[in-house]
């Protein structure tokens, strides 16, 4: 299979290498178009959303449950790049279709369960993922070829994420030899006059080993795209990683711009271009930009949702950080020094005047340049008291920061003390359980034990008794969060909290929140409710807020209480 696979290639794929300092593409004009691009960022975004919004507006007018089953498609496709957690969501609606009005045309159902496993995938949920894809729904027998291509494609990104994570050869190997399976079959069933079908041909050859015939496919597609094309994107990557391989290191800078801009220019999130060519830099000792390229990469990364490329950039963002703060720290230390030596020199100059001054005697001139020098010295202390004034400026702004690290420490303190305790009296509880279960058994009451043993009345009652736990615990912590959450919303919309109750469920669910806790799945299993019960509740209460656009940043804005009032109350010294 292999050796057909390569005398096809050669034959429809066999052009001459193409030198590319001979075009007038060059590293410095794609970075300074680069550049350009981030610095319109948002408007590329907007764009992008606007569009989104159009196509949304469709759904209104829309009846027929095919069409908003390929409206929900494109939306997904729109979302996938940008925000993975919309993206799912729109795939369980094409799911929801797929099981009811759709349900007598078997591949809306295969479809939606594959989106929804390519969503998966991108947010790091690898097991759900590969448990989907072994479904009984998906035997590629009875799939059609365009979901043949989908299917493929996501065990192969799904093999390259695995492969990302695995240090044993042994399973590295396993991988490469399914990316490369996957990739022959994606060659059987996506169009050959497709980008991506280029892109599968050159992967193909990269993994045999061929990389300049890997890149001469790929450049022929390249010629024929631009920036503003989404295809250029992962075009340009693949090119760049090919001459990282060829040891081209400025054509892999050059690729990785143009691909970087193309994924701005596309309102795209979720991306690894730009993080790559951070890395690059820095090791160049670029510093300052591979610094603000780094942070424009971690911050859309978090946006996105994208997990596996979040894990890669949290690996080098220590030490680009800590080379950044040595480097402005150096910085500042030169300026300190260079001022040191003006303020010595011209102190030397003043004394040196001085000297002179004196031997002049009695010369009426000395009166006037006197006064003069007086003016001077004035000057210089008004400039000395402004200097001060900045200097305890900044003092006092390390002391609050000092009070706010001593805070935060003093509460992981709390925490600790409350996680301790509750596991401590957790384990008397269950051995006090297991003691009683044993006595009864002892005295052969079977049926009492089963019974006690079905009966969920225990683990209810301490469910309860953790929620109050909990309620309490966060109370002291946030003493003020009822009152400054009942002040978000009018008279008639705050929520009622009954007389035995700290907390309710909704004001549980903005709890976490102010706690970090946003994943809606993490507070659905803490609460020991449905996912779409969560989201029903955030959707719901911030609808009725006085400010349902800026509702859960003024949550997680809410004070806690003084580190000093907290160490008193908890007794932490």
């Amino acid at each position: 299979m292999r050796i057909i696979f390569t005398l096809i290639s050669l034959i429809i794929f066999s052009v001459p290498e193409t030198v590319l300092a001979e075009s007038q593409l060059t590293y410095e004009n794609a970075f300074l178009e680069l550049e350009k691009t981030i610095t319109q960022q948002d408007h590329y975004l907007n764009r992008k959303l606007d569009q989104i919004d159009q196509i949304r507006s469709q759904l209104g007018t829309t009846k027929d449950p095919s069409g908003q089953f390929d409206i929900y498609r494109t939306l997904y496709e729109k979302y996938f790049d940008l925000k993975i957690d919309s993206a799912f969501q729109y795939a369980e609606r094409m799911l929801v279709l797929s099981e009811s009005t759709l349900k007598k045309n078997f591949q809306y159902k295969q479809e939606s369960l594959l989106r929804i496993a390519r969503a998966y995938c991108y947010s790091g949920m690898y097991k759900e993922c590969e448990e989907l894809l072994h479904d009984r729904y998906f035997n590629t027998k009875q799939l059609p070829d365009s979901l043949k291509m989908l299917y493929f494609l996501i065990k192969l990104e799904l093999n390259k994420a695995m492969s990302d994570h695995t240090i044993v050869q042994r399973e590295i190997e396993l991988y490469k030899s399914r990316i490369e399976s996957c990739l022959d079959s994606l060659l059987l069933f996506t169009p050959k006059n497709a980008v991506r079908h280029t892109i599968y041909t050159s992967n193909r050859l990269r993994a045999q080993g061929d990389y300049d015939q890997a890149f001469d496919v790929l450049l022929k597609a390249f010629d024929k795209l631009s920036t503003a094309d989404r295809d250029m994107a992962h075009v340009a990557f693949y090119l760049a990683d090919l001459s990282k391989l060829r040891k081209d290191p400025d054509n892999e800078k050059l690729f990785l711009a143009l691909s970087a801009t193309s994924d701005f220019k596309n309102g795209v999130k979720e991306y690894v271009s730009l993080w790559k060519l951070a890395i690059i830099l820095y090791d160049e000792g670029n510093i300052e930009i591979a610094h603000r390229f780094i942070e424009i990469s971690l911050k859309d990364a978090q946006y996105s949702g994208a997990y596996r490329w979040l894990q890669h950039i949290i690996k080098v963002l220590p030490k680009i950080y800590e080379s950044y703060n040595s480097k402005v720290i150096k910085q500042r230390n030169e300026i300190f020094i260079g001022f040191s030596i003006i303020l010595c020199l011209l102190l030397g100059i003043y004394l040196q005047y001085r000297r002179l001054q004196r031997a002049k005697g009695k010369l009426s001139q000395k009166n006037s340049e006197l006064i003069r020098m007086n003016a001077e010295l004035n000057s210089m202390s008004d400039n000395l008291n402004l200097s001060n004034a900045d200097l305890n400026l900044a003092n006092i702004q390390l002391i609050d920061l000092n009070n706010e690290l001593v805070s935060t420490s003093l509460l992981k303190e709390i925490y600790l003390s409350k996680f301790i305790d509750l596991c401590s009296d957790y384990i008397d509880k269950l051995d006090d359980h297991r003691t009683d279960l044993r006595r009864l058994l002892k005295k052969g009451k079977i049926d009492q034990v089963r019974a006690e043993l079905e009966s969920p009345a225990y683990i209810e009652n301490e469910y309860k008794m953790f929620l109050a736990n909990f309620d309490e615990t966060f109370l002291k912590l946030y003493p003020n969060f009822v009152v400054e959450f009942n002040n978000l919303f009018s008279e008639q919309e705050r929520p009622e909290i009954k007389k035995n109750e700290l907390l309710t469920t909704e004001l549980r669910v903005y709890a976490l929140i102010r706690l970090g806790i946003t994943d809606s799945n993490k507070i659905a299993r803490f609460l020991r409710c449905s996912i779409t019960t969560i989201y029903t509740y955030r959707s719901k209460i911030k609808n009725k807020s006085l400010c349902p656009e800026l509702f859960e940043d003024k949550i997680k804005g809410f004070q806690r209480e003084q580190y000093l009032s907290v160490s008193t109350d908890s007794g932490v010294v």
